[in-house]
């Protein structure tokens, strides 16, 4: 049972995050019954919501749904953001060039938020051959997203855990002491606690190199590798990622793949703040005898095997 505050326009927005948060949408006597609300109460909030096109009722089930509205207020917090208009370009490339999914995300309240997601072709085919085989075995089950990478958490506005997501390892590293104290205060790590010691670790290593890869993420059983969006004073802004099941041949070559990416995080860096481009790019060696830098040979590549896989 949940407590709602007394204020109506934070009840408002609590039962619209909590409606949001429940595939197939909830009943006026469900959210009375799960906030302990009076239903006449109840009943008040959700036709408000739904004259002002934020919620939507099925007039078959009694179910309310978010509305399309809260998708203009969406697509209004992209565009401020900014970051869209950055990383767009960076991102059909990267997928391209690995054919992996790539995305760009940012961190707010302990939890990664995916602003962009562009999907490459070698994803596309195996989230395609997945879907054929599943299907083989379970005729008229769920279509590609759902079945092969957990389409709702990696959507645009989908939300990522931190602790166990190569983008939220990232953003740990790299956010100030302060915020990872609060981080850390909300998970009850405690010093002296194994955990604790194996995390310091690992993102004393992921400053130290630059990413994060995880050959295993829980959410969606997908490998990882993320890198950060730095702004000129180094501190991270967003960060931008590869993923797709480990199967793929891409991920055998940590080092030419963790390249590329971070590549990719500071092409991104540069759209945000013009003085990077006078900046060297990271691992960017020049042959002698070309000119041709060591990452553009990487993505040509990369760019062939993608096509064979």
């Amino acid at each position: 049972m949940k407590t709602l505050p007394t204020n109506s326009l934070e009840r408002a927005l609590i039962i619209l995050q909590f409606i949001g948060e429940t595939p197939g949408g909830l009943t006026n006597l469900e959210l009375s019954r799960a906030f302990s609300l009076a239903r006449s109460t109840c009943s008040y909030i959700l036709r408000r919501l739904e004259q002002e096109r934020y919620l939507v009722r099925n007039k078959a089930n009694g179910r309310y749904r978010v509305g399309l509205k809260t998708l203009s207020l969406g697509r209004d917090a992209l565009r401020e953001i900014g970051f869209r208009a950055a990383s767009e370009p960076t991102l059909y490339r990267l997928a391209m060039d690995t054919g992996l999914a790539a995305n760009v995300a940012v961190l707010e309240a302990h939890r990664v938020i995916i602003l962009d997601r562009v999907e490459g072709p070698a994803f596309v085919k195996a989230a395609i051959e997945e879907s054929g085989n599943i299907r083989t075995r379970s005729p008229g089950i769920r279509g590609i997203r759902s079945v092969y990478s957990d389409g709702e958490s990696r959507d645009v506005g989908g939300q990522l855990p931190v602790e166990s997501t190569a983008l939220g390892k990232t953003f740990l590293a790299h956010i100030p002491d302060e915020e990872f104290a609060e981080f850390i205060a909300a998970t009850k790590l405690q010093e002296n606690d194994s955990n604790w010691k194996a995390l310091q670790s690992e993102l004393t290593t992921i400053r130290r190199s630059g990413y994060c890869m995880m050959d295993f993420e829980p959410h969606n059983e997908s490998c990882s590798l993320a890198a950060p969006i730095l702004d000129a004073t180094n501190a991270i802004r967003a960060a931008v990622s590869v993923s797709c099941r480990r199967h793929l041949t891409i991920w055998n070559d940590r080092n030419a793949l963790s390249g590329i990416v971070k590549e990719a995080a500071w092409e991104i860096s540069c759209r945000l703040d013009h003085s990077r481009g006078l900046r060297r790019r990271p691992e960017d060696t020049r042959s002698a005898q070309d000119g041709v830098s060591d990452l553009h040979l990487r993505r040509v590549r990369y760019e062939a095997r993608s096509r064979e896989t």
